[in-house]
């Protein structure tokens, strides 16, 4: 009897299926998954059978960008449960192919977010989690003594069993609307071969999603409903290998084994690979689900080696193209210069001459998000506060703009204060001085200190309360990385590549005369002696700027004991006449020549009325022919002088002082050959 009661179940189960039902948006960022039939899986010991044709979706987990909700029934529903027992074993971890779970079965993975606890510690999906290490057993302790809820368990998974964060498609940035990659190249504006990387990118993660709505289908649905065309088919099943799983030898096996047994080309393996740990994590094909490249590595779904060399341009070239520039690019990069569209809970890649999502000196934050059916763009922060994306959604994008970090350092007094640095763009922060200017609240620093408000968004309250005036007598006190959107002190990037001693040298004393090194991570101006031990300088050029510390500070007359002007240390040989000369062309390119007791300017006029500095030397700092090109330009290599560089450079937004662009020289074959055009 119990033998044809389990069979009775078995064929009932087999025979039950649940409605795809369309997904409905807000403008909350949340998106809406398909409900397809209950994920099958023979490894676990109970299984949980669900039949319910009427579920209609609130709301479901993107990833981890969006906090899952709960789903509600139609009136009459009836929703029946069914468990029944199977021995976990090695037998039946290694069941034939035949049994395990289709391709659109793993569509939609069990839905925890309306289960007890009971169920949720019996669900398939949940046991393969804790079979893998990827969900500790002790979540369901601490959630029945109520240290955590039910809302943080869905949390915790929704990066393993969600949606993963493909590309979905476009943004045109000159008309505010979305395409999806297929309709951009019918229209000419990108490369079919473009628009092919991105959709098999989609098959390879486990979805292929409608632009319209962010709903996700499978290859079958998905060719119905014209996403993509009957003959890119047997490409795009290739392609759903990598989610579904290579058959070998009775054998279901992942991108990386697929790999390891030659039945899939490395260098194909290695930028599907790249793709899946860019959109979530390396795919189990077991369970459909997505695990952290540390846990794959110790179940055998990737390893060291082939981790380590994926974003090595030699061993692993670029195998994407950004459509937007032709340049090849490997899929993460591509990836965080997405923006994310509310209306259908997807990540559009912009294309135009905007530029976006680029970050800038000038601007405190990028565009992240769009809704494109009201043609409205803003940060990140912008679309959190005006709550068109929840937190989660909030917290993933500001990742992709800045990575911020604590740490605590001693204050002249024997206190500590505590920095929040920005490592992508280079930003600095004390969270004791925004206190104490009244940047940040006391409450809003004690809510970051429990927990309830991310690094992210205490940096962005400090940036909107925090008003900056451009210095309009600063000097060049930093360089702006084109490449990585950085901000970068003079002596980095010397340490870089991006110019050259004499250069670095230059800048630098231009610095050192008008107030000091400065630091364009905090816009702070510190004395050589605190630049070194900030690693803004070494010992050879702190030993070459004494001089030009000394013109800003005052030079101490031999004889009188007394502090001199540097016109007047020019005069009397107490300064190399080189060097103050140079320190005069650059204060009074600066503002004006610096009274070194109080620091006050004296414009080029006043200079002349008072007979401060020679006529010889006025005449020079007037004629700009006679002006020497010291420089080479870190961004075009062309040799410029002193005001040149100060015509070139931005004002930084973070600190109010001048950045001056930089790019490191370009060989030949940088940019691809591939068609594309631009939007316009």
């Amino acid at each position: 009897m119990a033998t044809l009661e389990k069979e009775d179940i078995l064929k009932k189960f087999k025979q039950d299926q649940m409605k795809v039902i369309p997904s409905e948006t807000t403008l909350t960022g949340s998106i809406y998954q398909n409900i397809t039939k209950p994920q099958k899986e023979y490894t676990t010991e109970t299984y949980q059978i669900y039949s319910d044709k009427s579920l209609i979706p609130k709301s479901q987990g993107y990833m981890a960008l969006c906090e899952p909700r709960e789903y509600q029934t139609e009136k009459h529903s009836i929703f029946t449960t069914t468990s029944y027992h199977l021995k976990d074993s090695p037998e039946a971890r290694d069941a034939p192919v035949k049994n395990a779970p289709e391709s659109g079965d793993r569509l939609s993975l069990w839905n925890t977010t309306t289960l007890t606890l009971t169920d949720l510690k019996r669900s398939t999906i949940i046991q393969n989690l804790i079979r893998y290490k990827i969900l500790d057993e002790e979540i369901f302790c601490k959630l029945e003594m109520g240290l955590i809820t039910m809302d943080e368990v869905h949390a915790s998974i929704a990066p393993y069993v969600g949606k993963p964060t493909a590309i979905a498609g476009v943004y045109v940035e000159s008309s505010k609307k979305k395409a999806s990659f297929l309709e951009a190249a019918e229209k000419g504006f990108l490369a079919k071969v473009y628009a092919l990387e991105f959709l098999q990118s989609q098959a390879a993660t486990g979805s292929i999603t409608d632009l319209t709505t962010g709903q996700i289908y499978s290859l079958d649905e998905a060719l119905e409903r014209g996403i993509f065309e009957s003959d890119l088919k047997d490409k795009m099943m290739e392609a759903e290998k990598a989610f579904s799983g290579y058959i070998h030898t009775g054998k279901r096996l992942s991108v990386f084994q697929a790999m390891e047994e030659s039945i899939l080309e490395r260098y194909k393996g290695k930028k599907i690979l790249e793709v899946q740990i860019a959109t979530g994590g390396v795919i189990n094909p077991e369970g459909g689900f997505r695990m952290p490249p540390n846990i794959a590595i110790d179940h055998g779904f990737l390893n060291k080696e082939t981790l380590q060399i994926l974003y090595d341009p030699v061993r692993n070239p670029k195998g994407f193209h950004n459509p937007d520039t032709g340049q090849k690019a490997y899929y993460c990069e591509i990836l965080k210069a997405c923006l994310y569209d509310i209306d259908g809970g997807v990540l559009l890649l912009p294309l135009g001459d905007r530029h976006l999502t680029s970050s800038s000196p000038t601007s405190s934050h990028r565009v992240s998000v769009v809704s494109s059916s009201r043609g409205i763009e803003m940060s990140a922060y912008e679309a959190f506060k005006k709550k068109h994306i929840d937190k989660q959604t909030y917290v993933f994008l500001s990742q992709q703009e800045s990575e911020w970090h604590e740490t605590s350092v001693d204050d002249a007094s024997g206190g500590l204060r505590h920095i929040i640095t920005d490592v992508k763009n280079g930003r600095k922060l004390c969270l004791e001085s925004a206190l104490s200017q009244r940047f940040l609240d006391a409450s809003e620093l004690e809510r970051y200190r429990n927990g309830l408000l991310s690094i992210y968004e205490i940096a962005d309250i400090i940036f909107s309360k925090l008003v900056v005036v451009e210095d309009v007598n600063s000097p060049i006190a930093g360089l702006w990385d084109l490449t990585q959107k950085k901000r970068l002190s003079v002596f980095e990037g010397f340490q870089q590549g991006f110019t050259d001693g004499t250069t670095t040298l230059r800048l630098l004393e231009a610095q050192a005369c008008t107030g000091g090194i400065c630091d364009p991570s905090s816009g702070e101006k510190l004395t050589v002696s605190d630049a070194m031990s900030k690693n803004l300088l070494n010992d050879k050029l702190a030993q070459k700027l004494q001089p030009c510390e000394q013109a800003f500070n005052g030079i101490t007359h031999p004889k009188t004991a007394k502090s001199v002007s540097i016109t007047q240390a020019v005069q009397e040989n107490l300064l190399p006449k080189d060097v103050g000369a140079r320190c005069i062309e650059f204060q009074l390119l600066t503002g004006g020549l610096i009274n070194p007791d109080t620091h006050d300017r004296a414009s080029l006029e006043e200079v002349i009325q008072r007979g401060l500095v020679d006529k010889a030397t006025i005449s020079a700092i007037k004629d700009e022919k006679s002006h020497t090109k010291s420089l080479t330009c870190p961004k075009t290599k062309r040799r410029i002088t002193y005001k040149e560089a100060l015509e070139r450079s931005v004002y930084d937004c973070h600190t109010g002082l001048r950045l001056l662009e930089a790019a490191k020289a370009q060989g030949f074959g940088a940019f691809s050959t591939l068609p594309y055009r631009k939007w316009k």
